[in-house]
C-alpha cells in the first residue's frame, strides 16, 4: 500500500460494554494476554473494577483503528499510554504501525479521549496532522 489516493477518516468512535468485557475476561483469562500489552493489564488489574479500564482500552484501539481506516488487523497492536497528570495516548506497532507510515499518519498525530462507567466505556479517537513547519493551530 503506498497511501496516495487513500482517504484517512480521521476520526474514530467506540463503545463497549463493560459486562461484555467482564464476562470475556472471566471465560477467557488468557485473553488478556492477547488483547493488551503487559503495562495496559498492570494498569487495569490496579482497579478493583478492572473490566472498566479494560473495556475502555478495548475501546480506544478500535477508535484509533476507526480514525485510521484500517480496522482492527492487530489485536494488540495499539496501546494505551497513561502518564500522571496527562491525558492518555497512543502506542502504535506492527501491521498498524506499519498501515499508518503507508498513509502519511504518524503516532504523535493520534489524540484519543476515553471514558467509562459501569455500563459502558466510550473513546474516540482524532488524527490531527500538523502541516510542515506550522505550528498545528487551525
Amino acid at each position: 500500500m503506498d497511501g496516495k489516493g487513500y482517504f484517512v477518516p480521521g476520526v474514530g468512535v467506540d463503545v463497549v460494554d463493560v459486562d461484555r468485557m467482564k464476562l470475556a475476561l472471566q471465560r477467557t483469562p488468557k485473553i488478556r494476554r492477547r488483547l493488551f500489552t503487559e503495562d495496559e493489564i498492570a494498569y487495569c488489574e490496579k482497579f478493583r473494577f478492572a473490566e472498566r479500564h479494560y473495556a475502555a482500552r478495548w475501546a480506544a484501539k478500535e477508535a484509533v483503528c476507526k480514525a485510521l481506516g484500517c480496522g482492527l488487523i492487530q489485536w494488540n497492536g495499539v496501546e494505551v499510554v497513561r502518564r500522571p497528570r496527562r491525558a492518555p495516548s497512543v502506542r502504535i506497532r506492527g501491521k498498524i504501525k506499519r498501515f499508518a507510515d503507508a498513509v502519511g499518519v504518524r503516532e504523535e498525530d493520534l489524540f484519543i479521549s476515553i471514558t467509562h462507567s459501569e455500563l459502558s466505556a466510550v473513546a474516540v479517537c482524532v488524527v490531527r496532522r500538523q502541516e510542515p513547519g506550522g505550528d498545528g493551530r487551525a
